[in-house]
C-alpha cells in the first residue's frame, strides 16, 4: 500500500486506492486532501472546479476524542502571553485518556521558536508577541504535519487575536477554533488565509 492514494469519488461508489497517510479525491465541486490518524480525521479542499457527473462532498474536521475543553486554550494564551516579546510554542496533545497541554523544551527568540512537536499533539500553538497573528513562510515550513495549527498575535492587548488552520501534509486550510474547541473562546479570530 502506498503513502499517498488516489480516488475519484463517483456515484456508484470511489474508485482507486486509499493511501496509508493521505488521500487525494476527485468530486464534484473540486480536489480534496483527506487524512485520517488515531486523534483526527480531516478533508481539505485543495482546488474548486465543476467536475460534471460526480456528486460533491464537502470539507470536514473530526477530533476522534471530540472538541477539546477552551480552558485548555485559554491556559495557552495564559502560556504565551507570560513572554510577549518571545515566541513561544505550546502543544494541546491527547495523552492518558485526555487532552493536555504540552511546553516542550523550544530555543526562543523575538522573531523565532525552534521546538520538537510532542506526540500525540492535536493543536500546535505558538505565538508572535505583540505583533498581529499571521502564518509566516517559516510557519508554513514547521507545519508539514497533520494537525490544527494556532497562531497568536497581539499578546500586550486585552484580547489576543489568533488565525487557526488545518495542516494536511504541507496543504492547509482554514478551520474555525469552535470547531476544534467547545466552550467560551478566549481570542479575537481572524480569517487564516489574510
Amino acid at each position: 500500500m502506498s503513502l499517498a492514494g488516489y480516488v475519484i469519488h463517483t456515484p456508484g461508489g470511489d474508485i482507486g486506492s486509499r493511501g496509508t497517510g493521505y488521500t487525494y479525491v476527485l468530486a464534484g465541486n473540486g480536489l480534496f486532501l483527506e487524512a485520517s490518524n488515531n486523534l483526527l480525521e480531516a478533508r481539505l479542499l485543495l482546488a474548486q472546479e465543476r467536475v460534471r457527473g460526480l456528486p460533491l462532498i464537502e470539507p470536514e474536521l473530526r477530533l476522534h476524542h471530540g472538541r477539546i475543553p477552551a480552558h485548555l486554550l485559554a491556559l495557552a494564551v495564559g502560556v504565551l502571553s507570560a513572554q510577549p516579546d518571545l515566541e513561544t510554542y505550546a502543544a494541546i496533545v491527547w495523552s492518558g485518556g485526555e487532552y493536555r497541554l504540552v511546553v516542550p523544551e523550544q530555543d526562543q527568540g523575538e522573531a523565532h521558536v525552534t521546538y520538537q512537536v510532542p506526540p500525540g499533539t492535536v493543536v500546535g500553538l505558538h505565538s508572535h508577541g505583540r505583533m498581529g497573528a499571521f502564518f509566516s513562510t517559516i510557519d508554513d515550513l514547521d507545519d508539514q504535519g497533520f494537525q490544527v495549527s494556532v497562531v497568536l498575535g497581539k499578546l500586550g492587548a486585552l484580547v489576543p487575536d489568533a488565525k487557526s488552520r488545518l495542516c494536511i501534509y504541507g496543504h492547509f486550510g482554514g478551520v474555525k477554533l469552535s470547531d476544534v474547541f467547545h466552550g467560551p473562546i478566549c481570542v479575537w479570530e481572524s480569517p487564516w488565509y489574510d
